[in-house]
């Protein structure tokens, strides 16, 4: 980690301690403070809740007796039960009651004869029937309220009897109900709190507090709210705490970043001179600012220096080697074409000096064979030339595929058939004439290798694997020998009865000297494969002391 990325990550850690310690404290004195307010809130919300509800409870005899008093509906009721001419009257009462019902607020309301018979009901399918239970209980009405728990929940239930004044047994009885859950409900539901008899389970959720009732039922209600409120504030307190602390943090970030960037420019300028001279370019890195980078770039300058004068006398020391060895290799490989020049002279000469009749019939056969290991040492001797005076790439960016493409083209047309693929690729930045070269000697050796196989082919592939160019040529003749696969790229090693087994060293040499590398084995199906990988950019080679061209 540099320098510059440790002093901003030392100030951003610090600004985040300091930012996260003054945000947890006063978020949590802030959520103390809302929720004794939330708790006060709901204590005194429960006062008139309270009140609310023992003014219903208390209310429904003085809502039942007017109906029984002066209500139109039972008077009618009461006249056609006396004048037994209740079967006009009953689908009007019927269609009255839960129309009353609902304007009472009552769960249940009966309107009922003193036989039992129900006129009216906020349940349709009891119209019409008998309910002796209910006709006790309205028989034995007080104008009080009081606890029903017969049923499946509490209820409050009051009635009335309107008699004839003729005829005391006959009456119209009126019966309402209303139910505690519902009625716990509907006034909770206004003021944001749940009203119950059974008190639930105790909740981190939920605040609860117990309403008593002793004055008219003897009831305990328990009062329950919601935390969402409480919640809710205490996210929007997260979520302001959370927006100042990243506003506070991005203007710690940036001033970090800045203070980062002014520190780490001098050093960024250092590092992308660095990376020229590794391309090829050994311009001497300039330095300016701290004392510490001017130091590091002179430092580093020497060390190029350095590296620039070992590697021209490695550079020297190569060639005086490699000379010595071609000087070896031409002096062995000329010695096999003499022998049969020197036999050639020899008998020449002897034919010559006993005037030898058969001396005109042999001298065109002896010039022939001396022509044409002439012609061989030359061969010879040029090719190892070419090797020893190999020159130094001249990179320049030119289109990979045209070029593979053209040397398919010339060789698939004279030898075994090419089959070419290549994926879009960017601009090699290579010497074209070399890579011209390795193509050729690849594809030349391909086929070759084929010898005279019908089914014979060669297959050419170029591709793109991020920041490299991989270029395959596989066949499918006979592979490589296996004593060959160790020294497949050593100069003068062959298999072949012709030719001077410098062919792979050369393309090995350029892939080299181009910064990428190559590899052989085996084609699947196969035969022999040579992959080729170059860097796209370029090689990364420092600049070659100049070549003498004395070989």
């Amino acid at each position: 980690m540099s320098l510059a990325e440790r002093l901003g990550l030392a100030i951003f850690a610090l600004t985040v301690g300091v930012l996260l310690a003054l945000g947890l404290g006063v978020r949590e004195a802030w959520r103390v403070a809302e929720e004794r307010s939330f708790e006060t809130a709901f204590s005194q919300a429960l006062v008139p809740l309270r009140d609310q509800l023992a003014n219903e409870i208390s209310e429904l005899p003085e809502l039942i007796g007017p109906l029984c008093e002066a209500d139109p509906l039972v008077d009618s009721a009461l006249v056609g039960l006396v004048s037994d001419d209740l079967a006009e009257r009953r689908l009007p009462i019927s269609l009255r009651v839960p129309k009353l019902a609902r304007a009472f607020s009552l769960d249940q309301l009966v309107v009922l004869t003193s036989s039992g018979e129900i006129l009216g009901s906020t349940t349709p399918g009891d119209v019409g029937k008998k309910n002796p239970e209910l006709l006790a209980r309205v028989a034995k009405a007080k104008a009080a309220a009081r606890l029903d728990g017969a049923g499946s929940s509490l209820s409050v239930d009051a009635a009335c009897v309107k008699k004839d004044t003729q005829k005391p047994k006959l009456w119209i009885g009126v019966y309402a109900t209303r139910n505690l859950d519902t009625l716990l409900s509907r006034i909770g539901k206004s003021s944001g709190v749940e009203l119950s008899l059974e008190p639930p389970l105790p909740s981190n959720d939920r605040l609860q507090r117990t309403l008593s009732l002793p004055e008219q039922t003897g009831l305990t209600i328990t009062a329950t709210r919601s935390r969402r409120a409480l919640l809710s504030t205490v996210e929007q307190l997260d979520l302001t705490v959370l927006l100042i602390g990243s506003a506070t943090l991005a203007s710690a970030l940036l001033i970090t970043v800045l203070l980062s960037r002014g520190l780490a420019r001098p050093v960024r300028a250092l590092a992308e001179q660095a990376q020229r001279v590794i391309h090829g370019d050994p311009t001497p890195v300039v330095a300016t600012g701290a004392r510490e980078l001017v130091e590091a770039a002179e430092a580093f300058n020497r060390a190029i220096a350095d590296l620039v004068a070992l590697r021209k006398r490695l550079a020297v020391t190569e060639r005086i080697a490699a000379r010595r060895d071609i000087a070896r290799r031409v002096a062995h490989e000329i010695k096999n074409p003499l022998l049969p020049i020197r036999a050639s002279v020899e008998t020449l000469r002897r034919l010559r000096a006993r005037n030898d009749p058969a001396f005109d019939e042999y001298f065109d056969e002896a010039t022939r064979t001396v022509l044409d290991e002439v012609a061989r040492i030359s061969n010879i001797v040029g090719e190892f030339t070419r090797f020893a005076r190999l020159p130094a790439p001249q990179p320049a960016p030119f289109n990979a595929e045209e070029a593979v493409r053209s040397v398919v083209q010339l060789h698939g047309a004279t030898g075994a058939p090419i089959d070419f693929q290549a994926e879009p690729c960017p601009e090699l930045h290579a010497d074209r004439d070399q890579i011209v070269q390795v193509v050729t000697n690849l594809v030349q050796n391909a086929q070759q290798a084929l010898g005279d196989k019908a089914n014979g082919r060669v297959s050419v592939r170029l591709a793109r694997e991020q920041d490299k160019l991989v270029l395959t040529v596989n066949d499918n003749g006979p592979g490589i020998a296996v004593e060959m696969r160790g020294r497949l790229f050593e100069p003068y090693a062959t298999t072949k009865a012709e030719g001077t087994g410098l062919g792979l060293s050369i393309v090995e040499r350029i892939v080299v000297e181009h910064g990428g590398q190559i590899t052989a084995g085996d084609a699947p199906g196969g035969g022999a494969s040579f992959v080729v990988t170059l860097p796209l950019s370029g090689p990364t080679l420092l600049p070659e002391p100049p070549r003498d061209s004395a070989v």
